[in-house]
C-alpha cells in the first residue's frame, strides 16, 4: 500500500538546507509536499515574512520573527521546525492560540556552541585578533602592550550553567582554571567548580561567558552596573543572545577601558553592521555561528525535516 501523501507547501528559511538532499530536501517532496527556499540572509520584519510565507503549511525556520500578527495571516500553518535550540524570536503563546507547533533540535548543536565559546576566550586571553592585525600592519608587537594572558590560573565566570555551560565547564578545567558559576537553578556546584552571586562573579572572574537563553529577567542582564564591577583587565564573552548584553553600555565600557575587551556571536540587531562594534579594536565579531559546523548543519537540518514529516502526518 503506499503511503499517505501529504499535501501543501512547505517554506524553508533556513539558508543550509538542501533541497536535494534524500533526507531533507527529496523527503519533503517525496511526501507530497511543495518546497520553497526562502533563505533568510539579514534582518527580516514580520511584514516581510507575512508575505514570503503565503498559504505554507509548515516552516523550516531560521530566526524569522513570528509574531501575532504573521499567525493570523496564516492560518494553514500547522508547524515551525527551527534548527537550533532557541524559540526566542518566536512569540509562542500566539503560536499556541494559533495551533502552531513549534519544535527544535536540542542536543544536535550544544557542543559545538561550547567548542566555539571556548574559541572566543583563547582569542580574548591570547589577544589573536589584535596580533593578526598588528602583523598585517608590519608591527611585530611579541612582549608589548599587545602581550597576552593565560588560561592557566584564570579565574572563568560562567552566567548560566546548563548543558552549553556544563560543556563549556569541561573544556576549561581541562586548563586548570578556576571555575564560577552563577546559576539560580543550582543548589549544588558542579564538581570543580563554585557557586556564587552575579555580582560576585563579575568581580572575581577574568574571562566571562553568557550562557542563559533569552528570557524577561534576563534581557539586559549584563547592563552598565554589570560591566562596571569587572575588573579593567577582564573579557567577556557572549554566544548566547545578543539581547542579554546592553550593547551601548558594553561598547561605552570598551571604549572607557572599563574592561579589557569581548567577544561576541550574537547581537541585538543581525547582523550589526553600522554598529560601533564594528570599529573597535578589542573585539573579536563572529556572524552567530557559535552553533554551526559541518556536522551539526546537517543534523538539525535533518531534524527539523522530520519534525516537519512527523506533525503534518499527524
Amino acid at each position: 500500500m503506499e503511503p499517505t501523501q501529504l499535501q501543501g507547501e512547505v517554506v524553508v528559511t533556513w539558508p543550509a538546507f538542501d533541497i536535494d538532499d534524500p533526507l531533507t530536501g527529496r523527503l519533503l517532496t517525496d511526501a507530497g509536499l511543495t518546497v520553497r527556499l526562502e533563505p533568510k540572509l539579514g534582518p527580516r520584519t514580520p511584514s516581510e515574512l507575512r508575505e514570503i510565507l503565503g498559504d505554507a503549511v509548515g516552516v523550516i525556520a531560521s530566526t524569522d520573527p513570528f509574531d501575532q500578527s504573521v499567525f493570523e495571516s496564516s492560518p494553514h500553518l500547522r508547524v515551525i521546525a527551527r534548527t537550533g535550540v532557541g524559540a526566542d524570536s518566536i512569540d509562542v503563546a500566539a503560536a499556541a492560540a494559533a495551533g502552531v507547533v513549534i519544535t527544535t533540535t536540542p542536543g544536535a548543536n550544544e557542543e559545538t556552541v561550547a567548542d566555539h565559546t571556548l574559541a572566543l576566550m583563547l582569542s580574548l586571553v591570547r589577544r589573536i585578533g589584535e596580533h593578526d592585525q598588528s602583523v598585517r600592519e608590519q608591527r611585530w608587537d611579541r612582549a608589548g602592550a599587545l602581550t597576552p594572558g593565560d588560561m592557566v590560573g584564570a579565574t572563568v565566570g560562567l552566567v548560566g550553567s546548563g548543558v552549553i555551560g556544563r560543556a563549556v565547564i569541561r573544556r576549561v578545567r581541562a586548563f586548570g582554571s578556576r571555575v564560577l558559576v552563577c546559576d539560580p537553578a543550582l543548589t549544588t556546584p558542579d564538581p570543580g567548580t563554585e557557586l556564587c552571586a552575579l555580582d560576585d562573579l563579575l568581580a572575581s572572574s577574568d574571562v566571562i561567558s553568557i550562557h542563559v537563553p533569552l528570557l524577561d529577567g534576563t534581557r539586559g542582564l549584563i547592563g552598565a552596573r554589570e560591566l562596571a564591577l569587572m575588573k579593567p583587565t577582564a573579557v567577556l564573552v557572549n554566544a548566547s543572545r545578543g539581547h542579554i548584553v546592553d550593547e551601548d553600555a558594553l561598547i561605552d565600557a570598551l571604549q572607557r577601558g572599563e574592561i579589557a575587551a569581548a567577544a561576541l556571536d550574537v547581537f541585538a540587531e543581525e547582523p550589526p553592521f553600522g554598529s560601533t562594534l564594528l570599529d573597535l579594536p578589542n573585539v573579536v565579531l563572529t556572524p552567530h555561528v557559535g552553533g554551526l559546523s559541518t556536522r551539526s548543519i546537517v543534523e538539525m537540518t535533518r531534524r527539523a525535516t522530520a519534525s516537519v514529516l512527523e506533525v503534518l502526518g499527524q
